[in-house]
């Protein structure tokens, strides 16, 4: 059956970028995948590689250039500059989401009819026209193999009817105010704190009024953490030189070996990631409270989101202690499940 409407949420972050979409009046699916678009400049010698087995990348081309995207990328260092957005890795990540969600859904759709995608809180005015406008180009997107007959084409090209970018953290917002059965008092004031790979944001609302003076970010998040932990093991273990990839999968599966070092226990790092997080949270409070003490707010209800929740959670719990505290369903998806409500929304 022919799709009638194909709704989508993308949260681009630095760690991953996640997609929530919707056909019609349809249930939500999503996809997350590392943001990691790695360039192959060895087409042949890629191509015989991947022919000699399945994989879960999709080779996507932008400007001439070729690149993989997929759950197995993120061996492969991430890209973490405040000019992300208009860098290829940045459309070939898009790209990916895109055709990640054409091959669960078994048909290709050349029309987005609501596009929402978010930016960090600190960078949302100086990027917010730029997003959109790369938005706007369109996406040349492989066709997934068991639907290039059908479709008749290799590539598709989408693009999207409607777009709205927001700032990150205003999908949590969105996100949580849907699932409450009674919304909190319109004199509350509500704080999303969404820590991502790269940045610490935040974002308050009082009713459905945004709080510019309590909202705020800083260049602090997971990778931080992983950066405390890697100078941790390489004052421990000389000869190790562990990139924040391998701290990461480390700390996940609590013990790797390493050719030439040996076996490193993660589980006696995760005091320098409670540490770290700690102070993170704290840096965040203070600033809060500056800002209370001159606009003389309280904040009623935290709410936690985003990729980095795990590693913060505990932090959070303790530095606003007697806070009405929230952590969301599958927090990495937060934001893209409140954009896909958001472009449901749309006409």
């Amino acid at each position: 059956m022919a799709v009638i409407r194909f709704n989508l949420g993308l949260d681009v972050g630095y760690g991953n970028t996640k997609g929530v979409w919707s056909t019609d009046a349809g249930p939500e699916h999503n996809v997350i995948i590392p943001s990691v678009a790695h360039e192959i400049r060895d087409l042949e010698d890629y191509r015989a590689l991947s022919s000699a087995g399945q994989t879960d990348e999709v080779l996507v081309q932008v400007d001439g250039r070729h690149y993989v995207v997929g759950p197995s990328t993120a061996v492969y260092g991430r890209t973490l500059h405040d000019n992300y957005i208009h860098t290829p890795q940045y459309r070939a990540l898009v790209a990916g989401a895109l055709y990640m969600a054409f091959k669960d859904l078994g048909e290709v759709v050349e029309w987005v009819d609501a596009l929402v995608v978010g930016l960090p809180v600190y960078s949302f005015g100086k990027f917010r026209e730029g997003l959109a406008a790369e938005m706007g180009k369109g996406f040349e997107v492989p066709v997934p193999a068991k639907l290039r007959a059908a479709y008749g084409k290799d590539t598709v090209f989408v693009r999207a009817k409607a777009i709205k970018v927001m700032p990150q953290p205003v999908g949590a917002m969105t996100d949580w105010r849907g699932r409450l059965a009674v919304p909190p008092p319109e004199g509350d004031t509500v704080i999303v704190a969404d820590p991502g790979y790269k940045t610490f944001d935040w974002f308050a609302m009082r009713g459905h009024v945004i709080i510019p003076d309590l909202s705020g970010a800083f260049d602090g998040g997971v990778s931080e953490l992983l950066k405390d932990v890697s100078v941790a093991i390489t004052r421990k273990h000389p000869n190790a030189r562990v990139d924040i990839q391998t701290v990461e999968d480390g700390l996940e599966r609590g013990k790797i070996s390493l050719v030439g070092v040996g076996s490193i226990d993660f589980t006696e790092y995760r005091q320098t990631v409670r540490k770290g997080a700690r102070i993170i949270a704290q840096r965040m409070a203070e600033m809060l409270q500056r800002s209370q003490q001159s606009n003389k707010v309280r904040v009623d209800h935290l709410i936690l989101a985003g990729g980095g929740a795990q590693y913060f959670e505990d932090a959070m719990r303790e530095v606003f202690a007697g806070v009405d505290f929230i952590v969301l369903p599958r927090p990495v998806l937060a934001n893209a499940r409140g954009f896909w409500k958001v472009a449901a929304r749309m006409a």
